[in-house]
């Protein structure tokens, strides 16, 4: 996930002011008048939701405008959303531009919508707001994967027992977490640079939190900067953390925020990507092509040498601890759509938090703690958590396994894209 730091608004927008006036034309098509509504009208919308603006770098005017007076009330931003929408259908443009800020408004719309007080069943809501419907995964398909797990643990007892100590004998002490998180983001940084050219000052800041919903979270400040953090409320789990550090920075959420700055905003002067309304269609794909990053910049092999050679020693986690819980990675996979499934429990059929737990860590093979932290996350954030899975899978899907898998997956980070069209072919 990601969201931008309110001190770092004006620095940033006005870097970028100044230097998409000195060497970016603006684009000239008929959308812009659109955009610069569009982009107004979601600060306006974050005056009623504040997990809802996720990032903004743009004209520092528009959200100091924003942010005057009373917020708009709903109904009207009601009324200007479906108007725009019509706008934007009826005006000339790039074809994928238009989809694009289409897909978006029509999140925005259902967003609205939602804090007028309607609800939508998850698989609906998600379908609105994130362009893409999920599929309901029953337990039998958990079952099944837990009989691969169980052939690939060692020893006796419980299976969420027996996996839950290979998680523990990778934990990585307190004091050192700060050192393997920065060695897990060198290591994404350095094989992601072989495989794209990102802007040249491209950069970023990580900072150890605590007390949030989420795991980790790319806070991204324009400018081609990003803070990253890591939320250290449960402990951090070494094979874990690379495929984290992956998510949020290389080839994830800093990469792809760098590069849609560069490429559309500084490129082409396309204002729109300056800001990241939460719960729109753009999320499915940057967690999407996040969960996908660490298999894309390393192969079985190569994963697990960094892992065990590299970040081991420096996170005092011992190697064959990391190479054990690795046996069992692909087997466990399949497990991550446990999470969505607990949130139709809790949300859609309104089941207790304990029974949710007792799915969650039944199933998930997860511990209580981390059980209660997916509830959380869900009461949230709702259907985002189908984001991870349901996004991943189509960003799989999209690459495919062949030798240009790389290149469609970088050009999916640098041009409008929503996952209706990717899900349509």
């Amino acid at each position: 996930m990601i969201r931008i730091s309110a001190s770092a608004l004006l620095t940033a927008a006005s870097m970028l002011a100044t230097a998409c006036a000195r060497s970016t034309p603006a684009s000239g098509d008929a959308l812009d008048a659109a955009v610069e509504k569009y982009v107004r009208l979601v600060l306006a919308v974050g005056r009623h939701d504040k997990l809802y603006v996720d990032a903004y770098y743009g004209p520092p005017a528009w959200k100091t405008q924003s942010e005057s007076g009373t917020p708009v009330p709903i109904p009207e931003l009601l009324a200007r959303t479906r108007e725009l929408s019509s706008a934007v259908a009826a005006v000339n443009g790039p074809a994928d531009r238009k989809r694009f800020l289409s897909k978006q408004l029509v999140a925005v719309e259902t967003h609205l919508r939602r804090l007028s007080g309607e609800t939508f069943p998850l698989s609906q809501e998600c379908g609105l707001l994130f362009d893409a419907t999920p599929p309901r995964h029953d337990p039998a398909e958990f079952e099944a994967a837990q009989k691969t797990v169980e052939r690939l643990v060692p020893g006796s007892g419980p299976l969420a027992d027996r996996v839950e100590a290979l998680r523990k004998a990778v934990y990585v002490p307190k004091d050192k977490v700060a050192a393997a998180l920065a060695a897990s983001l060198e290591a994404a940084r350095k094989a992601n640079a072989a495989l794209v050219t990102l802007p040249p000052r491209e950069t970023f800041e990580t900072v150890l939190v605590t007390g949030q919903p989420w795991g980790a979270y790319n806070w991204y400040l324009g400018g081609f900067k990003s803070r990253i953090e890591l939320n250290t409320d449960l402990p951090t789990q070494l094979n874990a953390l690379l495929a984290t550090m992956c998510h949020e920075g290389y080839p994830g959420h800093h990469t792809y925020n760098a590069l849609l700055e560069e490429k559309l905003v500084r490129g082409k002067g396309w204002l729109e990507y300056t800001v990241y309304p939460l719960y729109s269609p753009q999320s499915m794909l940057a967690e999407g092509t996040a969960n996908a990053g660490e298999d894309l910049l390393f192969s079985d092999e190569e994963r697990r040498h960094v892992l065990a050679d590299v970040l081991a020693p420096i996170a005092g986690v011992p190697r064959d601890a990391v190479l054990e819980l690795d046996r069992v990675r692909e087997a466990l996979r399949p497990l991550r759509y446990v999470a969505g499934e607990g949130a139709r429990m809790l949300l859609d059929d309104g089941r207790p938090d304990d029974e949710v737990v007792a799915f969650l860590m039944r199933y998930g093979l997860v511990n209580e703690d981390r059980a209660r932290k997916s509830i959380a996350f869900a009461r949230t954030y709702r259907s985002y958590v189908f984001n991870y899975t349901l996004g991943e899978d189509i960003v799989r899907a999209a690459i495919g396994e062949g030798p240009e898998r790389r290149r469609i997956f970088y050009d999916l980070l640098q041009r409008p894209v929503v996952p209706s069209e990717l899900t349509s072919h």
